[in-house]
């Protein structure tokens, strides 16, 4: 065996040292290349001599010798001649989806047979990469980012879109119901059949005219109330209007107390128990009963709106509300408190403020009565503040969420003084990810340098920093620097020394000799730390709050008669920056698929812990569709086979929506599919959902804030689709369509993210597709975005921590298969190569589950290494 492939098999590591050991003299310095099998990367380590024979010598003292990786893409992007391009002719099946080809070059076995899992090329042959687009001009504050807001929306953006928590009315009619059986602050005594009952007027008023009436008489004592019905329909009233359901009274007597009570919802809701009615409600949806709390609360928020029965008046700041006393009480901890606390402001009609601003009292009561806020992102920021103030939990978690979602350099800068605070740190979870995936956003920014020096270097320092190459934390140090130039010399030199200057190529160590340090800095500082840094110094090493698994595919190999579909199910520990551009994957293993395996098959996650497996096929011929579902979680050793798919299928994506499973059109013994199938997890069985409207296969599903596209594929004559559907199965025209994509294509990749559909990649009438595009659901239109830098045929998709993913897959053109993971950052507007699959793979599915569903499983670390060119 030659000594370059001898070195191929070798780790990285060892490599390098065995570099390192060979050269001990400058005089020996030189370049030296090693040659993977297939294709031909040339891959070595160059010194950088230094300038000053000084700084050279103290180098040599230290060992600090900088490296770099070189490549050569000359041998690797060759086209195959005339002889080659007969033997590498490409199948196809007479639906015109390409079929594996005999290949030149072998692969090595599969990670499931050789668990050592060696090198593979670290490239493969195609386009070479794009540029990446610009970065977004961050904005220059958050005051200048409404405006620009403002500009783009027009009049629409003149009232913001409410933000309504979902738990709120929950939360404030448990309050309630709990401040009733606790006999505080009632204000109202009902009499039925002997039994005196201590109740909330207003919360009565949500649902009875009759104590709508008697709020309408005054705030003062009124005499008791008889009423002449049931003590059992009279506590299911009471039930509905603390709770939103009617128990198990008698629907008859019900019925007859609705009537005597004014109350309409009661008598409708008492109406869906009838038997028999004939009145057509079996055609029409219950309220459920979180609907009918949310129906009570409004009615509520319209009594204060009205100012009907209000027995209380704040005033703060000159502001001045008259309000429910049992309502806000209901509604916010804060004023809870203040009412039930015995204190002089708990018993008077009026109570002044002085703690609180006018617009702070005017959020708090409105969110009280409402459960919704209504304010853009700085808005947001100051109803945080005051719901994190005045103890108002579910408005505090609400715009929390809303926060995170709408995360920017700048805002993300502007959280930084909240980042200590006892109750945001969810909030500043997010947004310290976020400034550690877009640094380079955020260092242009134009109140980046007001982030302290100390915040910075916690971000440089972080294991965690997501970047292109190390050269990109420098330039944000050193942009930092030239804007501080008050800056002391030592606090220069600590922020410095969070840059891994041992991780940089020759390439990168020169860039930072070019730009230097600003001044008054002196130039000797940089040169000083260059010399000192560890060689190679620590990785950068992020760990995901999820787990990205891969489950099956294709494994292309050269022998035909020996190829299997994979078995091997694979989940992403971690992400590893090597030196320079290389990246590595930390992969473990989950309990393999039954034999023999399967390929284009369809996966879900319900959950985030329980993985379903449906459909594919386990050989090339179209008799070899499979129906059969698998079913793992952590609780389980290996798969549980389920109840089979009511028509075997491949090539079509499984989607989990409102707790069930949908099977997506696809193909059967060659023909294209139309139907849809529908999985309940909890009886096991699968049933037929509303068709298609036209048969379709390889093409791509996403569930957008709850609702479920698909987009492309190929239809029954093998004609590829640029059409964009909604599917909907629980109305009568379950599918509408919305604006095709730019490109018709199949085999692509469909994410949703960041209130966006994203497809990427696939294949078209001209072959392989790299462009990539989004859908925006709110303006109905598609915008086209960086172009994948490979080509991805029949690759897997997934979103984790708001990056979109996709891994492996082919090349249409060259008939290879990749093992290549990109990744999309929105934030930055480019793609990322995060490393390789354990083995190329293609059309297979990936999924996301929570870490503790794989936690347990041991890494089986891999030693792919690759440099990405995008």
């Amino acid at each position: 065996m030659c000594r370059s492939d001898c070195m191929v098999r070798k780790s990285k590591q060892d490599q390098v040292q065995t570099f390192f050991t060979r050269f001990s003299s400058p005089a020996q310095w030189t370049l030296g290349w090693l040659t993977p099998p297939h294709p031909l990367i040339l891959l070595g380590f160059r010194v950088c001599f230094a300038q000053h024979q000084d700084v050279t010598s103290k180098w040599k003292r230290r060992g600090a010798i900088q490296r770099t990786w070189a490549m050569s893409l000359s041998d690797s992007t060759r086209h195959p001649s005339a002889a080659e391009e007969v033997s590498l002719l490409v199948q196809k099946d007479d639906l015109d989806l390409p079929l594996p080809t005999h290949r030149t070059s072998s692969w090595p076995l599969s990670p499931d047979e050789d668990p050592g899992l060696p090198p593979f090329p670290l490239e493969e042959p195609g386009p070479r990469p794009m540029t990446p687009g610009s970065l977004p001009s961050p904005p220059l504050s958050l005051e200048e980012e409404e405006e620009e807001e403002d500009e783009e929306g027009g009049e629409d953006s003149a009232e913001p879109e409410g933000l309504c928590s979902e738990e709120h009315p929950s939360q404030f009619f448990a309050e309630a119901q709990r401040l009733r059986e606790q006999g505080l602050l009632l204000d109202e005594e009902v009499s039925v059949a002997g039994r005196a009952y201590g109740v909330h007027r207003v919360i009565l008023a949500s649902v009875s005219s009759l104590f709508r009436g008697r709020l309408l008489g005054g705030r003062g004592p009124q005499p008791p109330l008889s009423l002449d019905v049931t003590p059992a329909a009279w506590e299911a009233v009471l039930t509905f209007a603390y709770q939103g359901v009617l128990g198990s009274a008698s629907r008859e007597d019900v019925l007859v107390a609705a009537e005597a009570l004014g109350a309409p919802r009661v008598k409708a809701a008492a109406q869906w128990g009838r038997q028999g009615t004939g009145s057509g409600w079996e055609d029409e949806k219950q309220p459920s009963q979180a609907e009918e709390l949310r129906e009570n609360l409004r009615s509520i928020e319209l009594l204060y709106q009205e100012g009907i029965g209000c027995d209380l008046e704040l005033e703060a700041g000159g502001c001045r509300l008259r309000v429910h006393r049992a309502a806000l009480a209901c509604g916010s901890e804060f004023f809870g408190a203040m009412l039930l606390s015995g204190m002089r402001e708990s018993q008077g009609t009026e109570v002044s403020l002085h703690t609180i601003s006018a617009q702070d009292l005017r959020l708090l009561v409105s969110f009280a009565y409402s459960g919704v806020v209504r304010a853009k992102w700085p808005g947001l920021l100051r109803a945080a503040q005051a719901a994190l103030q005045y103890q108002s939990s579910s408005c505090l978690a609400l715009c929390q969420k809303a926060l995170a979602r709408g995360l920017s350099p700048a805002r993300c800068l502007a959280l930084i003084p909240m980042a200590e605070a006892p109750g945001l740190e969810r909030l500043w979870s997010k947004a310290r990810h976020y400034l550690l995936t877009h640094l380079p956003a955020v260092a242009l920014c134009s109140t980046f340098p007001t982030l302290p020096a100390a915040c910075l270097a916690e971000l440089l320092d972080s294991d965690e920093l997501h970047l292109q190459e190390e050269f990109e934390a420098f330039v944000a140090a050193r942009r930092w620097l030239a804007a501080n130039p008050d800056t002391e010399e030592s606090e220069a030199k600590a922020l410095l020394r969070c840059v891994r200057f041992g991780r940089m190529s020759t390439r990168e160590l020169r860039r930072v000799r070019a730009a230097g340090l600003p001044p008054p800095l002196s130039p000797d500082l940089l040169h000083q730390l260059m010399v000192e840094a560890e060689v190679p110094g620590q990785e950068r090493r992020r760990e995901p709050d999820q787990a990205l698994v891969v489950i099956g595919g294709d494994g292309l190999r050269s022998d035909m008669a020996a190829r299997q579909p994979s078995r091997g199910v694979w989940w992403a520990r971690a992400f590893r920056c090597g030196i320079g551009l290389v990246r590595t994957v930390e992969w473990g293993q989950l309990p393999a698929l039954p034999a023999p395996g399967r390929f284009r098959h369809g996966a879900a996650s319900l959950a985030g812990s329980v993985l379903y497996v449906c459909g594919g096929q386990d050989f090339y011929s179209h008799s070899n569709t499979l129906a059969s579902t698998l079913r793992w979680d952590p609780s389980q050793e290996d798969w549980e086979e389920m109840a089979p798919l009511c028509q075997p299928r491949s090539l079509f994506p499984l989607v989990a929506l409102d707790g069930l499973l949908y099977a997506l059109g696809g193909r059967d013994s060659g023909i294209a599919l139309r139907s849809v199938e529908t999985y309940n997890p909890e009886l096991n069985v699968w049933r037929p959902a509303p068709p298609l409207p036209e048969p379709r296969f390889a093409h791509a599903a996403a569930v957008l804030e709850g609702q479920l596209y698909m987009s492309g594929g190929c239809s029954e004559t093998g004609q590829y689709q640029a059409s964009l559907l909604h599917y909907d199965p629980k109305v009568e025209k379950p599918v509408t369509l919305l604006s095709p994509m730019g490109v018709p294509r199949a085999g692509h990749v469909m994410a949703a993210l960041g209130g966006r559909l994203y497809v990427a990649g696939g294949l078209g009438q001209t072959g392989d597709l790299l462009s990539f595009e989004a859908y925006d659901p709110s303006t109905g239109s598609w915008t086209h975005l960086t172009p994948l830098p490979f080509p991805h045929v029949g690759a897997a998709g997934a979103v984790l921590q708001g990056e979109l993913l996709v891994l492996g897959g082919y090349s249409h053109r060259t008939y290879a298969p990749s093992h290549l993971i990109h990744a999309y950052c929105p934030g930055l507007g480019r793609w990322l190569c995060l490393g390789t699959l354990p083995r190329p793979r293609a059309e297979m599915p990936a999924c996301i589950l929570t870490l503790p569903a794989v936690q347990h499983v041991a890494l089986v670390p891999t030693r792919h290494q690759t440099k990405p060119a995008g």
